[in-house]
């Protein structure tokens, strides 16, 4: 059988051997479905084998791909010469994937143990998650990002699934979790208007002001879709600490992100999540930053962005969302003091971006912008009693029904 598979992998190396103008005759498509047949074919053949032996045909495929380079990256040279390492994994993902269709939790955990040997990656992860900082290293961390996710991740053929593999990972690093999960799905960095698979650690750390252009939906979505995953999962213990710890420890690394986009990343995480991280606040009496992240859900909820497909509607998600959240403070005169502070702060945010223009008004029209001020401050002001007369009253479905008043923003044909 290895005699077998040996002549299998030499083969998949020639239809991906890098030749001269290979890359225009042979598309990468055509490549993929290559891979994908040899895993259908070693699964079908080898069906007779126990696990222990099934695992020696997953050994035999990786000692043919060649030995793994520990001081620079995962390069399989044989078949990274000319084409990049991302589409490499993504040819071996495809393979082993389609081989092990089926196994039991047990069998994948071996799986995982014998790939992880056989590729060194904690040796490689430990390069990024211990003995560097975030950004350092960033070809090995793409490498890290780009092997985990083609071999794994996104080849996992359910959630179950993902979510074994995403297990195995947190307990090779039990105090890394939130900074291992920002490795695998957060930002990258952007070169000439593209993605160039580096890992962007500071960008969710700068604030989208007047000036300044915001982060994108598309930065958080991932991130949110996995840790709802988790969370859900049977084969992790998430209750309502664990994940407001998590979120906190996620919207600091490496340093502490603009409190935009932790409501941005809490939009996406629905309704659950948010309140969940809003009552600890509350609970914890951080008024202040209770306040100021009430702010920003507004402001990012009312925006209504194309990316946040199958959201509901702005303003009545946020309602629906406070109205909750307050429902943790039971003495109405405490909720009309934390409903005094939010829009506090919602005034002191919009006095904050009057300050930010880059270009003042001409001196004949100050008069004009502090027209505009005031305006903007009274709105706030009226928005403070309407909230007010809705969320502090006791019947939540008075709360409901009331959002039918507020306008809504139409989605875009």
């Amino acid at each position: 059988m290895c005699d077998y598979i040996r002549n299998l992998a030499i083969d998949s190396q020639l239809v991906i051997r890098p030749i001269n103008d290979w890359i225009v005759t042979k598309s990468c498509a055509k490549i993929k479905i290559r891979f994908i047949e040899i895993g259908m074919l070693l699964r079908a053949s080898s069906s007779y084998l126990n696990i222990t032996d099934k695992l020696k045909v997953i050994e035999s495929f990786f000692y043919e791909l060649g030995e793994t380079e520990p001081d620079y990256q995962g390069t399989y040279h044989r078949i990274c010469e000319d084409i990049s390492l991302k589409f490499a994994y993504d040819c071996i993902g495809l393979l082993i994937n389609r081989f092990i269709i089926n196994w039991d939790d047990k069998a994948l955990k071996r799986t995982f143990e014998l790939i992880n040997r056989l590729s060194r990656l904690k040796e490689r992860m430990d390069k990024v998650l211990l003995l560097n900082e975030p950004g350092s290293k960033e070809a090995h961390e793409r490498d890290v990002r780009q092997f985990i996710q083609e071999v794994f991740l996104k080849k996992a053929i359910s959630p179950d699934q993902r979510s074994l593999w995403l297990s195995l990972l947190f307990e090779m690093y039990p105090t890394q979790h939130a900074r291992l999960l920002y490795l695998l799905y957060g930002p990258l960095q952007t070169s000439g208007g593209k993605y160039n698979g580096m890992i962007d650690w500071t960008i969710l750390t700068q604030c989208g002001n007047y000036g300044h252009i915001p982060c994108p939906y598309s930065y958080f979505k991932e991130l949110a879709d996995i840790m709802v995953l988790i969370q859900s999962s049977r084969l992790f213990y998430w209750n309502e600490n664990t994940m407001t710890r998590f979120f906190n420890e996620l919207t600091n690394t490496p340093e502490p992100w603009c409190l935009e986009n932790n409501a941005k990343l809490m939009f996406f995480l629905g309704h659950n999540w948010t309140v969940i991280i809003l009552q600890a606040k509350l609970k914890a009496d951080r008024i202040a930053e209770f306040s100021h992240m009430a702010y920003h859900l507004a402001q990012v909820s009312s925006q209504n962005s194309p990316e946040a497909e199958g959201s509901p509607e702005s303003l009545s998600w946020f309602v629906k969302v406070m109205f909750e959240a307050i429902q943790i403070l039971p003495a109405p005169s405490r909720r009309s003091h934390v409903i005094s502070e939010v829009f506090k702060a919602w005034r002191e945010n919009i006095q904050a971006l009057s300050e930010e223009f880059d270009d003042p008004l001409e001196d004949d029209q100050e008069d004009t912008r502090e027209d505009l001020r005031v305006a903007v401050i009274n709105l706030a002001s009226i928005t403070h009693l309407l909230m007010e007369m809705i969320l502090i009253n006791k019947d939540s479905s008075s709360c409901y029904s009331s959002t039918a008043y507020i306008p809504r923003v139409k989605h875009e044909e």
